[in-house]
């Protein structure tokens, strides 16, 4: 395994219109389109609840919302890092004899799935990442959720998932959030509930072919800064010649799993030599840049 030894020097600023993104289009405060406030009354008045001790499914009124930062977490706030960590519930939605059924929130983490599941055997899976940040007044946003409500959409039309509908996309995202209110890290922390949706077959097939049941999850957690030291700190990088995560005509324009499976060898490589995000060149030429591991 060979590393080209060039360093790559990251900086980005600390302020909004320099926001981190996944996406490849400049971010500035101007893509904050959904600035629905999380605390204020739910769009929707019943949803399904789910115990991890039980599997009697109960409809509820909505209770009255908590106060972000007030969760007993086993570390403060501003040392969280970017890991797993438990919180209220999950919410999850099945597709299931072509269309998707209801919301439910649920306090298990663990899911129940075929062994013969298509995101299992054949990939069939893909991902968003986003965050909810609360305000001076106490209000909880969501940043720009619509742009990963497009993308999850690409990527299910590209693995041939069924498409999980905007609107669906961005009540889950709300509801989720206002249930697990208290463990939005509070402002002034740095911190942010990270959300996690991902959409994978659980349906099983054995020859190649899309399933007939899929699941979307949305997990969430409280976070800190994913790389030490926050946007406003450079970060090195390593430049990686040996491997590429995407080539043209592939999968590296959508967020599919398989796109990580592919960084995860070079990936933990640089980091035991003290890197902690490697930049990828184009795969045809190795004369462009193509992109960051994150």
């Amino acid at each position: 395994m060979k590393f080209s030894s060039a360093l790559i020097l990251l900086s980005f600023a600390a302020n909004a219109s320099a926001f981190l993104s996944p996406f490849r289009s400049p971010v500035t405060t101007s893509n904050v389109n959904f600035n629905q406030d999380i605390t204020k009354k739910s769009s929707i008045s019943n949803i399904a609840r789910k115990s991890s001790s039980s599997s009697l499914f109960v409809s509820t009124e909505p209770l009255p919302l908590g106060i972000p930062g007030t969760a007993k977490l086993d570390k403060d706030w501003k040392d969280l890092g970017f890991e797993f960590r438990p919180t209220k519930s999950n919410l999850r939605i099945t597709y299931k004899n072509g269309k998707w059924g209801e919301m439910e929130l649920c306090q298990d983490p663990y899911i129940q799935l075929h062994m013969g599941a298509t995101a299992l055997h054949y990939g069939q899976a893909c991902f968003e990442g986003l965050k909810a940040f609360a305000h001076q007044d106490g209000s909880v946003h969501i940043f720009r959720p619509q742009e990963n409500a497009k993308r999850l959409q690409s990527s299910c039309e590209r693995t041939l998932m069924p498409v999980l509908p905007h609107d669906m996309f961005l009540k889950a995202a709300n509801e989720v959030v206002r249930d697990n209110i208290e463990y939005v890290p509070p402002y002034g922390s740095g911190g942010a509930l990270y959300l996690r949706p991902i959409l994978f077959g659980s349906g099983p097939r054995i020859g190649l072919q899309p399933a007939d049941e899929y699941m979307f999850v949305i997990m969430v957690m409280p976070v800190a800064d994913y790389y030490k030291g926050g946007l406003g700190n450079p970060v090195d990088g390593l430049l990686i010649t040996d491997y590429d995560r995407a080539a043209p005509r592939g999968v590296g324009n959508v967020k599919v799993a398989g796109n990580y499976a592919a960084d995860m060898l070079p990936n933990m490589m640089s980091k035991k030599k003290g890197f902690p995000i490697g930049l990828y060149l184009d795969a045809a030429t190795q004369s462009t840049v193509e992109e960051f591991s994150t």
